[in-house]
């Protein structure tokens, strides 16, 4: 099997599932734009950007483990801070709406709507949450919970925005092996024209220098 299949195939459902709960309610599709041309209809969704949240947690950020920092995978247990949160949320009486109990007992983020998603992110942000109650690492550390928050709403977007999405067969395989496939479709959406030649660097102003009697004027 493929490397990059064999990733994603190996990361579990309920995680899977949080994540793309997560880009949903970031950056959602719009079948609304479609007049503007179908390409504004695409949300984070479409474009895999879950995958690509996944792949950067599990590849891209350290911990310090006794004196030295590590890589360290943590889309599983990023998701189970989004699950507890929305435990938390809905436990709390402050839902707006009320979950999909279908999906509840699996995966409690997913089943929220949209806007309930975003106020979990807010919640936890705020650490108005029981620390306790959260998976390692971010049990009783509110510095980890609020770069975490952070980090999943920047990234998302980045993701979104970014050229990974082109990528498209090879989006999951290691950097030096992605190849892009085709124009990134969110760079269509606000009218990127992708990568152009770069210009050259100012080297200054061309200047004319005057010497008369042993003094330089320049003019």
């Amino acid at each position: 099997m493929h490397r990059a299949k064999s990733y994603i195939n190996s990361i579990d459902l309920s995680t899977i599932a949080t994540f793309r709960a997560l880009v949903e309610a970031i950056v959602p599709n719009t079948p609304g734009l479609a007049v503007y041309g179908a390409e504004q209809t695409a949300g984070a969704v479409d474009l895999h950007i879950h995958e690509y949240m996944i792949w950067e947690l599990d590849h891209s950020l350290s911990l310090f483990l006794g004196t030295h920092l590590t890589i360290v995978p943590l889309a599983a247990p990023t998701a189970q801070l989004l699950n507890a949160g929305a435990v938390q949320l809905v436990s709390s009486g402050r839902a707006l709406h009320a979950p999909n109990h279908a999906a509840w007992e699996s995966n409690p983020y997913a089943a929220l709507s949209p806007i309930d998603r975003i106020r979990v992110l807010a919640m936890l942000e705020q650490l108005d949450v029981d620390l306790g109650s959260l998976p390692p690492p971010y049990q009783y550390d509110g510095g980890k919970v609020r770069f975490m928050i952070d980090f999943l709403t920047r990234q998302t977007m980045f993701g979104n925005y970014s050229e990974w999405s082109a990528y498209g067969t090879t989006r999951l395989a290691t950097p030096t092996e992605r190849r892009l496939e085709y124009f990134p479709i969110s760079w269509k959406q606000v009218g990127y024209p992708g990568v152009v030649p770069g210009y050259r660097a100012l080297l200054g102003y061309k200047l004319t220098i005057v010497r008369e009697g042993g003094e330089s004027t320049i003019v």
